[in-house]
């Protein structure tokens, strides 16, 4: 996990225990090295640094010395022959600065607006009882791949207009793709017919909604014009997949990691049963206890610039750890205790700042629905498995189980 080079530990990110349980060592590098070197997948070629104090994590998500422009900026390793996908991934607007971002936002804000997400309140206890219906009875399930996963994805497919089909040829591509692009360029070789199936996925979507409009999403973003600017058809088809992508994993990771937390404190597990209006405050706990998404996209230096006391020289590429900055004693009062009633609770599990997530309130509102319909409808939860048998994928920027055995009644 550790090496020390110059007498700074050196991080992997791609170590097991940094997936199995971090938080000892990001309380470690809070205390004594809150910038550390690291290293992460090869598409970053090179390592660089994260920032593990909330402050600072704040700071690089706010503060304009700190690129998101991978490619103009950084040394974003997308060789010539990689997926079209990939590529495709680099021109959404997770990976620009203003004022290109702000133009990519302020397009997509036209047709993701709060009146769809509140207009998707009833979709969603629809689809989470369809799922609760179909798990009920069956005694022991795998409950990321029949729950967690089925939920946000038949939602964001629905909101866009994509059809079942479709929606779960996505999920199943998808997985194989996240894994290649951690696990090294001979496997993200192997993924290459699969990112040339998913591209073509997007462009019939795209030209389906151009020829034969509907209410969704998708037709929306077709539409989307601000002073005569519209998205190019690149700029659709990017937002399409990060729609598509964001709309269903990390919500998933959410309700299966959210379940977990509450089977290890049975106390709330108790005290949401017993008082159920505490479900809004404790998916916010959820959230913050194990932050689903551990960081944001990498930035990128333009200047050398001063963190807690260690200067980045320009060009560096670091990464703001949110799963950290949610566990920071001096933001939170005992960080490490799970309380669903916390309050204030100011996590960063939607990062901060311009890059603030898109689709926070719909997370918020499938999480609600999904976590709190199966305690309602189960009033016995159990892993069906050995806690520590438990493992999550193998991608840094996602936590979440690969699968979740239980057994309900």
């Amino acid at each position: 996990l550790v090496t020390y080079i110059g007498g700074m530990a050196t991080i992997d990110l791609l170590d097991r225990v940094m997936f199995d349980d971090p938080f000892p060592t990001y309380a470690r590098l809070r205390a004594d090295q809150p910038v550390a070197p690291a290293t992460w997948p090869a598409q970053l070629k090179g390592g660089g640094f994260i920032v593990t104090r909330y402050a600072d994590v704040q700071r690089v998500h706010k503060d304009k010395v700190f690129s998101s422009d991978a490619i103009k900026h950084g040394t974003m390793n997308v060789p010539r022959w990689a997926p079209t996908t990939l590529k495709l991934l680099t021109q959404s607007m997770v990976f620009k600065d203003d004022p290109e971002h702000h133009r990519l936002r302020g397009l997509v804000n036209k047709a993701f607006t709060p009146k769809l997400v509140d207009s998707m309140s009833d979709d969603i206890e629809a689809v989470v009882a369809k799922h609760l219906d179909r798990i009920t009875g069956r005694g022991e399930v795998d409950l990321v791949d029949e729950f967690a996963v089925q939920i946000p994805l038949e939602v964001i497919s629905r909101m866009m207009g994509v059809g079942d089909a479709d929606a779960a040829q996505f999920h199943q591509w998808m997985k194989r793709f996240a894994e290649s692009t951690t696990n090294g360029p001979l496997d993200l070789i192997r993924a290459l017919p699969v990112a040339r199936k998913m591209r073509q996925m997007f462009e019939r979507l795209a030209a389906e909604r151009r020829t034969n409009p509907d209410d969704r999403l998708i037709t929306a973003l077709v539409q989307a014009q601000e002073d005569g600017d519209q998205l190019n058809e690149t700029e659709l088809q990017a937002m399409i997949l990060l729609l598509l992508l964001a709309g269903h994993d990390t919500t998933s990771n959410l309700i299966s990691t959210g379940t977990v937390a509450l089977l290890d404190h049975p106390d709330q597990l108790q005290r949401l049963r017993d008082d159920p209006t505490l479900i809004d405050s404790a998916v916010e706990e959820m959230l913050r206890f194990t932050s689903p998404v551990p960081c944001g996209a990498p930035r990128f230096t333009l200047d050398d610039v001063e963190l807690s006391g260690t200067t980045l020289p320009a060009g560096s590429k670091v990464l703001a750890m949110l799963i950290s900055a949610n566990r920071d004693e001096s933001m939170f009062t005992d960080p490490d205790t799970f309380d669903i009633g916390r309050k204030p609770n100011r996590h960063l599990a939607f990062a901060f700042g311009a890059h603030f997530c898109l689709g926070n309130q719909l997370a918020r509102l499938e999480a609600r629905a999904a976590i709190g319909g199966l305690v309602e409808r189960f009033e016995h939860i159990e892993l069906a498995a050995p806690r520590d048998s438990l493992q999550f994928k193998s991608t840094p920027s996602l936590r979440g189980y690969r699968t979740l055995p239980v057994r309900l009644r």
